[in-house]
């Protein structure tokens, strides 16, 4: 599927023609990200909720950017990945966390094992981090390689994107792993259109960002969903105490139940999505 000239607006033709000026905003925006990073965890306690999710939202904007223009395929070493993937971990402890709070689910002893395996993960990221990688990375990032910001390059990134979507929404039976690719690539489209309205490249009455963060939004919460699964299956796997394996047995089947529910609903919104770009 092709996305229609009219979005992102043709208003990118005549706005996105001034390539030199725009490929400067592009880099001012790749350096910010990078200040970012090192702001955020260069904080005295970096294990903040809010911290940990400012340091990730930096990473996927920048990446977002080298998905529509790096001609680096990783722009990101291994070892940033590294405590990259941790600071995730971490991050879905405390988003689980903070839903069973606001819903008052959850028993005691499966509270206690998430904040001890949060502890862990803080522990680990200590161990693993070196504040040198980020130094490397910014530094990186002060002249990464880029190619031109053009109209043209920025409707092949989104209509790959939304070929992408459509050809999981429409298989018989997405899976999880293959909704959550939907939701990076969602993100990736999101990112890069907020920018652009911000710069004067699209038309700051396009209503598609925020179709594109609701999309977003829910995919991520289906996400959490499973991760939740996942992480309440591996806590009843090592729980010895019969009264608290069975109160998270229980647990365990309403929330199979909502996951399922919710991706009926989530399928049926992709498919509205793709069907009507």
């Amino acid at each position: 599927m092709q996305w229609p000239i009219s979005k992102p607006s043709i208003y990118w033709y005549h706005n996105c023609g001034r390539v030199s000026m725009h490929r400067k905003k592009v880099y001012r925006s790749i350096r910010k990200h990078g200040r970012g990073i090192r702001q955020n965890v260069s904080v005295s306690v970096f294990f903040d909720e809010d911290d940990v999710h400012a340091f990730r939202t930096h990473v996927k904007k920048l990446r977002a950017f080298f998905h529509w223009l790096g001609n680096d395929k990783k722009p990101l070493s291994p070892t940033f990945k590294e405590i990259y993937h941790i600071s995730g971990q971490l991050r879905d402890i405390q988003v689980l966390l903070k839903h069973m709070e606001e819903k008052k689910e959850g028993s005691p002893a499966f509270i206690a094992w998430l904040r001890d395996n949060a502890g862990r993960l803080q522990q680990l990221w200590d161990d693993s981090y070196d504040p040198a990688v980020i130094r490397r990375l910014e530094k990186h990032l002060q002249n990464p390689t880029l190619k031109k910001p053009t109209a043209r390059r920025l409707r092949s990134f989104f209509n790959k994107r939304v070929d992408k979507i459509e050809a999981i929404v429409y298989l018989p039976a997405p899976a999880d792993d293959d909704l959550h690719d939907i939701r990076k690539e969602l993100k990736d489209m999101y990112f890069v259109y907020v920018w652009g309205k911000k710069n004067d490249c699209a038309d700051k009455s396009d209503t598609m960002p925020g179709q594109l963060k609701e999309l977003s939004e829910e995919c991520g919460q289906y996400n959490d969903r499973r991760i939740a699964l996942t992480l309440l299956a591996a806590y009843i796997q090592q729980e010895q105490q019969p009264e608290a394996r069975q109160t998270a047995e229980q647990l365990q089947q309403q929330w199979e139940e909502e996951r399922l529910a919710h991706k009926s609903r989530l399928l049926e919104r992709l498919r509205d999505f793709v069907g009507t770009t």
